[in-house]
Parts: structure tokens; C-alpha cells; sequence
């Protein structure tokens, strides 16, 4: 058997055979391929040396096991197994069994010269295989011949079928796949020469011989030969670049329609082999993504190294056209169930139809495949969608190297360039180009019309125009469909094949500047909001972030430009933007983001569609030193006001310009030091951060007021400067807004792997991920809350100390109370919390209070508000 022994009846019902020494049975019958196998052969495979006590009457229950089983799965079964001298044989013919099937379709194609008739035998004989051949005895000795042949007769099988292919000019397909087949089996000489003309055929000219290369070496070393005369030809062959190597078969490259490529596809190579690999495991794939995303040049780079495969373009199509028009339309260019591969381009305004006609045509022709590009999936069996991402954008405009690895920079040179030959990208324009290139959303259709223009525009102009991005890009290519000549027309083509409600909820949503959750966009939109949303996001109008916690959505600039025009010209701006502004005013008060510092990431996006606001000037700006902690690192301190010193140390996400407005309050009243606690990761420093160290720090920075200070922690930086206190680090007054230790069931605990999950996330570049995932699980703030914090361009300073989270982690150790602070901490100490905080939080404060010696709690009576103004005289009345 070509896999696991299995046997089903003629109407393909498994057969349950039982017991391990009757499926060897049946394997030893098998094995005699149609001739009896003798009493003493069966005993001798069932049981060796290690015989029953009567083993030809344990052999007769056996026999009698394998034919009630064979029977009570078919009438007639018991018959198969025939008692025949000297023993017995399996009466069943040579086809019906996986070997005979597999032998039979080898020798078929082997008669045949076609290559593609050829090949397809070849190829429905591997498809019998379902693994290692007699895999339930492969470890038995009398089956240990027979594998060896099987598995010699199938790789001889693989041999011919890549042959095959070759002839047919699928040298692309084929290069992946053997190089598989070649590491597992090094030695075989036919394989690699095969191998040789797929590599020298796919221009990688070094690599055929490489090949070469390796298999004499092992020739040599393992077997003391040399390679085969027709394989030394070969090689010298590749060496003279024999033009008769490269020549594709007039018949092979004859066969299609598809049109040759007029530029380089950039940044799309990795793509290209995903797809490929999609293909060859499934026999439908639709490439899905919004317009301009380079959907059709994907399609058919990959359908170029298919020479029998036919493009259909549908975009001409009526979307009214029935499934006869679509039938007819393809049936003009070609058979379909004569070729291996149709290329369904621009289904989506008739992907009903189209899906229809596909799962027809599927069904009918065995060996066709379908790749389809639509805004939609077709929604069929048997569907591999692949969503088109836009090209990579750089993470940072200053980093050289992620600026010459991104995708989307390398597409706009080269167009720039071909628009304007002295066109260069340099350090001057670095920045402008990444502008341009996030701007219009890494998609290459925009930014190929972009680049077009550097013949007229300085590229810094340029990039300062695209807030009207639709009218400097209104110029159209000639030559491209009507959809592919402008942004607007890309876009028009996506809005009229919805529906009104479907439109309704798009232009809505565009009054977010960047992502939302879900409760946001039902806070703004009729109807069912969740519903349109997904076919939203089918069209490829609306796409999906992956986070940690929470569905979120964003529209890619160029289509948020689009229906911001769409919602101002519907008359609906203004309540949509009160309805906007009442759901984050609302969900402000609703939840407790400003008791821990980053409260001004989720009200400024409230303010976003207000009326401007007269502009007020704050003072600020204290004095900048910096101080050298134990360990060598250099940290950054500010420092505001005269009287006595007063530290202010933050929780894991804050930096110390997000005290810059209470120093400025405190100023008349304290000497306030703020210092850049995650100074030390942000610098590069590898070595470990450990508590130690931050105590370390903290004692440098106070080293700096010359005496003892005041402290105040916010979060596990209230946890910090209580344990520098209890180790005796010169504090003379401590304040603690909310210390967050867990301390009773009130909420869940923190996974013991916590620190590795952020660590993972960060590794991974998913920093943003790492700072959600923290706030969601450690300081327990809503998804619905971080899809309006991650809107915000403040966001990306929290993203910046991502790896530091579990630095923070390290400082609350278990979330458990210390209560060695009891008897340490003698100095008086000011528990601070919100009225409007969570149980758990309230209690913890409470208990804190309690366990200190000197200890007086507060609770502000405000939602969530650590103003300035709130907090600065519970302060002055306190430590003053």
C-alpha cells in the first residue's frame, strides 16, 4: 500500500481491520502481488523468532480475523482471501490495489510522447501516494525489500513527471518543489540533472552549478564515483551557456494569451512564491485587496511561468451580464477544460457570476485551476483567498537600512527614475520620499502616478500637495483602463458597486483619523454597523488591524481622503462629528486612562473635530543636567522651580515630559526633578535592567538635590519609590497614586508568562501589540479604549518603550503586597486614588495605607482626573 495500510469497498467505505498481527497479515498477502504466500512465509513475517505455541492454528485465526472483517464490510469479502497450497493468496486484481494502480499509470505515460498527457498520468500516479509505502510494517523485515522497491519505482516516477513538466516550461513552479526532493535524496543523478536544467532555465545559472558541484563531492566521498557521462555534458552545457538549454518548446510558450510585462514587478517576489505554492495545493485562489494594490501585475507575474495559462479580463463585462456572457466570454479565448489555468482578472462587479461559473468549471474540468483577482472572494468551495498587501513601508525615515529594504521607497525610485533619469534618492529627500510613500498607503498604483510627477514638482512640494492628493494626481496613464488611470477613478470604481447603506457607513467612518474599534463605529453609523462592516472589509474598503485584544479597523489614507469628500457632499459632517465627539467625551469619563498619565492620548481624539481653540501658552522648560547612575548610564534630568526637592517617577509607559505640566504647577512651591526613567533602554544599553538598577538610577537622580526629597510614584512607579524608600534611599515624604498590587479575587491575576509574551511581541516589531497587550491585561484598560489611544500620533512615544515592559513587570514582582514596608517605611506617606477606579484598585490603596506606619489615603473626587490643579495642592498641603 502507498501509505498507511487501508481498505475500502467499491463504494469507498473504509474497512476497519483489527489487531496489529492481521493487518501484518494482510500486508504479507499484499506483498505476494497475486501469488500464494506459504504457511511458513506468513509465520515467519507475523511472528519471527518469538513463534506462538501452535503457529499454524494462530495463523488459521488470524486468517479467519482477516476474512469475517473483509466480509462484515461487503458480502462476498471472505472470499478475497483464497486457501491455496502452500498457503494462501489474496484474490484481488492488480488495479484494484494502490501498487497495481500506480504501475499501471507509470507504464501508460511512459508510451506516451505528449508531455502534457504524460505528465498528467505521472502526476494522478503520485497523487496514490499518502506516504511512506506499508507504513503500518515499515519496521518489519519481510516488508523491508518491498518498500525499498516501492519507494525506488516512486522517486524514478518523480524523475520522469518533472521531466515532464520541464518539456511544458514549468521550470519556475518546478524549482521549489525539487529542491525538496533533491535534499532528500542527494545521491540520485537523473534528479539532479533535472534539477540542473530547472535552475539554468530560471536564470539562476550559479545555482545549477552549485548542484553540480555538491553531487560530485558526495559522489566521491560517500560512494568513490564519479558523475554520470550525460550529466558532465550537462554540465559543461551550462558552463558554455548552450543555447539549446534555455529553448522552451514552440508548443509550451505558444499557449497563452498573457501579456508580456513592460516594467520590473518590485517588491512582489516573495508574493509571487506564496501564490505559486497556493496553487499547488489548491485549484482556486482569489487574490483580494483594495484597488491599485497590484492585484492583476501579481497575477500574472505568477501566470507568466504557466505557458498554458489564459487571461480573462472581466472589467469590460456588464456587472448585468449573466453567467452565459461570462461562459462565453471565456470560451472565446480558450477551452477551459483543455488548459491547466485561467486568469479571472477584475471579478468584483460580477463575482456572483463569476463564482457561479468557477465552481461549473472546477467541477467539470479535473485539471484546470482558476486564479482570480476581485476586491472580494468569490465565497465558493475549495476558495484560497490571498489578500494583496500594499508594499512594505519603512519603519523609520532615519534608518538608512529599512528605508533601502522597503518595498514601496524601491517601487517610487524606480518610477521617479524613469520619469526623470537624474533622480536620486538622498539624505536631503529620504524624508519627503517616505512621506509620500506612507501617505498614499504604500499602494503601487498611487505611487507610480506620484512618481510621474518629480518631472514638474520638487519632491518636497510634492509631498507637502497630497492633502489634495486628488487633484495633483489627477493625471491618468495612458494606455491604462479608465479604473487604473487616477486615484479618483480607483476609488469611484470600489464606491459605485456598493450599496447605499454600504456607502453610508464608509463615509462615516472616515471622520477617524486613524484606527477605531468596533462601539466607535456603531457610535457614528445606522444600522447593523457589524454586519456592513464585514462586507466592508470583503470589498477591501475597510481593512482589519491584528492586535492583541479587540477588533479594530482602519481606511488607507487615499480612501479616507476619498469619503471625507463623499460625507462633507452628503451634508451628514456635522452630526457625525457631534456624535464623534459625544462617544469619546463619553467614553473619557467612562474609563480611568488619565489616572495613569496617557489620559491626553484619549481626549485628543475627541478634540480632533472640534472647533480650533484659541491658542494658550503654558510655561515650561525646567533646567536639563544629566547624572551618571552606578552602572555608568547617563540619564536625562529636568529640573523646575526652587524650594525643597520633589521627585516625580512614572509608571511603565511614562516619560518625564508627561509631568512637564504638574512641574510647572508645583515650580513655586518645590524644586521638581523629573528624569528619563527608560532612558537606559532607549540608549541601546543590552545590559540587564533589573530592579537594582532602578534603584540605582532613582538614588543617582536624588544624589543630584544634594538632600533627602520628596517622592512621587504614579503606578509601579509608586511601587518603586516606596521599596527605594523602604531600602533606605533619603526619602522624607512619600506620595503613591495608586500602587496597583493584586490583592484579592476582584480581578484576574497576571499570567506567570507575562514577560515572555511582551518580549515575543517585541521581537516580532509588534511594539504596539506589546504596549496594548500590557495596558489591556496589567492596568486593565478597555480595547474599546486603546482604539482610541493607538488614533493618536503620541502613541508611537508609548510604542518607543515597548521594551521596557518587562522591566516594569521585574519592579511589581508578584503584585503581592511587601509587608516588610511596615516596619521599613517610617516616613509619612500619601495614598492617592480615584473615586472612580476600579474595586480592586480602591482596595489595594486602602491596604497599603493600612500597612504603612504614617500612612493617609485620599481618593479624588474627580473621574479620573490627575490635573495639575487637582493634584498640586493635595501636594503642597501634605509635604509642606
Amino acid at each position: 500500500m502507498l501509505g498507511p495500510l487501508a481498505v475500502w469497498t467499491d463504494d469507498g467505505v473504509l474497512v476497519r481491520v483489527p489487531d496489529t498481527k492481521v493487518r501484518a497479515l494482510l500486508a504479507g498477502l499484499l506483498l505476494g502481488e497475486g501469488r500464494p504466500v506459504s504457511i511458513s512465509a506468513l509465520i515467519d513475517d507475523l511472528w519471527g523468532d518469538d513463534l506462538p505455541v501452535n503457529p499454524t492454528s494462530t495463523l488459521q485465526t488470524r486468517v479467519s480475523q482477516l476474512r469475517r472483517a473483509l466480509e462484515e464490510a461487503e458480502p462476498g469479502g471472505r472470499d478475497l482471501v483464497v486457501t491455496q497450497p502452500p498457503g494462501y493468496v489474496l484474490g484481488v486484481a492488480a488495479d484494484a490495489v494502490d501498487v497495481g494502480r500506480f504501475r499501471g499509470l507509470a507504464q501508460r505515460a511512459r508510451t506516451v510522447a505528449e508531455p502534457r498527457t504524460r505528465g498528467s498520468l505521472l502526476a494522478d500516479a503520485l497523487a496514490l501516494w499518502r506516504g511512506p509505502a506499508f507504513a503500518d510494517v515499515s519496521e518489519a523485515p519481510f516488508a523491508r525489500a518491498a518498500i525499498d522497491r516501492l519507494e525506488e519505482e516512486r522517486m524514478v516516477v518523480i524523475e520522469e513527471h518533472a521531466e515532464a513538466r520541464l518539456e511544458l516550461g514549468e521550470h519556475h513552479l518546478l524549482s521549489a518543489e525539487l529542491a525538496e526532493v533533491v535534499a532528500g535524496h542527494p545521491l540520485r543523478q537523473r534528479l539532479r540533472a533535472v534539477y540542473m536544467r530547472v535552475l539554468y532555465r530560471s536564470g539562476r545559472h550559479s545555482q545549477a552549478l552549485d548542484t553540480y558541484h555538491d553531487l560530485r563531492t558526495r559522489l566521491a566521498d560517500e560512494l568513490g564515483l564519479d558523475p554520470a557521462a550525460d550529466l558532465v555534458s550537462l554540465h559543461q552545457a551550462i558552463l558554455s551557456q548552450d543555447p539549446a538549454l534555455a529553448a522552451v518548446p514552440a508548443e509550451a510558450s505558444a499557449q497563452t494569451n498573457l501579456p508580456a510585462a513592460m516594467t520590473e514587478l518590485i517588491g512582489r517576489a516573495a508574493a509571487v512564491e506564496h501564490v505559486r505554492a497556493r496553487l499547488r495545493s489548491g485549484r482556486l485562489v482569489t487574490l483580494t485587496g483594495p484597488g491599485g494594490v497590484g492585484k492583476t501585475s501579481l497575477a500574472l507575474e505568477v501566470a507568466r511561468d504557466l505557458n498554458d495559462a489564459w487571461l480573462v479580463e472581466l472589467a469590460a463585462l456588464d456587472a448585468s451580464a449573466g453567467e452565459q456572457d461570462l461562459l462565453q466570454a471565456i470560451r472565446n479565448l480558450t477551452q477551459p477544460d483543455g488548459k491547466r489555468m485561467l486568469v479571472l482578472d477584475n471579478c468584483e462587479h460580477v463575482v456572483e457570476q463569476v463564482a457561479a461559473v468557477a465552481d461549473k468549471l472546477l467541477r467539470a474540468a479535473p485539471h484546470l485551476r482558476i486564479l482570480a483577482t476581485s476586491r472580494e472572494p468569490l465565497g465558493i468551495l475549495g476558495e484560497q483567498v490571498w489578500p494583496v498587501p500594499p508594499l512594505g513601508l519603512p519603519s523609520s525615515a532615519t534608518d538608512s537600512g529599512a528605508v533601502a529594504r522597503s518595498s514601496a521607497i524601491q517601487l517610487f525610485v524606480a518610477r521617479a527614475t524613469a520619469a526623470k533619469p537624474d533622480f536620486q534618492l538622498t539624505p536631503a529627500n529620504t524624508p519627503a520620499v517616505v512621506e509620500i510613500c506612507r501617505r498614499l498607503d504604500g499602494l503601487p498604483l498611487a505611487l507610480e502616478l506620484a512618481a510621474t510627477r518629480v518631472r514638474a514638482l520638487e519632491i518636497h512640494d510634492l509631498a507637502t500637495r497630497l492633502d489634495d492628493r486628488f487633484r495633483v494626481l489627477a493625471t491618468g496613464r495612458r494606455g491604462a483602463p479608465d479604473r487604473q488611470r487616477t486615484l479618483q477613478a480607483m476609488i469611484e470604481w470600489s464606491w459605485d458597486l456598493l450599496t447605499e447603506p454600504e456607502r453610508t457607513v464608509l463615509r462615516r467612518l472616515a471622520i477617524h483619523p486613524d484606527a477605531w474599534s468596533l462601539q466607535a463605529a456603531e457610535a457614528i453609523c445606522p444600522g447593523d454597523v457589524a454586519d456592513l462592516l464585514t462586507r466592508l472589509v470583503d470589498r477591501s474598503l475597510v481593512s482589519p488591524l491584528t492586535g492583541t485584544t479587540g477588533s479594530r479597523y482602519r481606511l488607507l489614507e487615499t480612501v479616507r481622503a476619498f469619503c471625507l469628500d463623499r460625507l462633507l457632499d452628503s451634508g451628514e459632517f456635522e452630526e457625525t462629528r457631534r456624535q464623534y465627539v459625544a462617544y469619546y467625551e463619553e467614553l473619557t469619563h467612562r474609563n480611568e486612562p488619565r489616572l495613569y498619565g496617557h489620559g491626553g492620548l484619549l481626549i485628543q481624539a475627541s478634540d480632533l473635530y472640534r472647533e480650533p481653540r484659541p491658542a494658550t501658552s503654558t510655561p515650561h522648560g525646567g533646567s536639563k543636567a544629566t547624572v551618571t547612575s552606578l552602572d555608568g548610564t547617563i540619564i536625562a534630568v529636568e529640573r523646575w522651580g526652587q524650594g525643597p526637592p520633589l521627585i516625580l517617577v512614572g509608571g511603565a509607559l511614562n516619560e518625564r515630559t508627561d509631568f512637564t505640566p504638574l512641574a510647572v504647577r508645583l515650580a513655586p512651591r518645590f524644586t521638581v526633578i523629573t528624569y528619563d526613567r527608560r532612558g537606559r533602554g532607549g540608549s541601546g544599553d543590552a545590559r540587564p535592567y533589573t530592579v537594582v538598577r532602578e534603584i540605582e538610577d532613582l538614588t543617582a537622580v536624588l544624589g543630584q538635590a544634594g538632600e533627602a526629597a520628596f517622592a512621587l510614584g504614579v503606578s509601579s512607579g509608586a511601587v518603586l519609590v516606596a521599596d527605594a524608600a523602604a531600602r533606605g534611599v533619603p526619602i522624607t515624604g512619600l506620595v503613591l497614586i495608586e500602587p496597583p498590587f493584586i490583592l484579592d479575587g476582584a480581578r484576574t491575576a497576571i499570567p506567570l508568562d507575562f514577560s515572555a509574551q511582551l518580549d515575543k511581541l517585541v521581537r516580532a516589531d509588534r511594539r504596539g501589540d506589546a504596549v496594548e497587550l500590557f495596558l489591556t491585561t496589567a492596568v486593565e484598560m478597555p480595547a474599546e479604549v486603546i482604539a482610541a489611544m493607538r488614533s493618536a500620533p503620541q502613541w508611537r512615544n508609548l510604542e518607543a518603550m515597548a521594551h521596557t515592559l518587562a522591566y516594569d513587570i521585574a519592579v511589581m514582582g508578584d503584585f503581592s503586597l511587601p509587608v516588610h514596608w511596615t516596619a521599613a517605611i517610617t516616613v509619612p506617606t500619601l495614598v492617592i486614588d480615584g473615586t472612580h477606579s476600579a474595586a480592586w484598585r480602591r482596595d489595594a490603596a486602602q491596604t497599603v495605607t493600612d500597612l504603612l506606619t504614617h500612612g493617609r489615603r485620599h481618593s479624588v473626587d474627580a473621574p479620573h482626573d490627575m490635573a495639575p490643579d487637582v493634584l498640586a495642592p493635595l501636594l503642597e498641603q501634605f509635604l509642606l
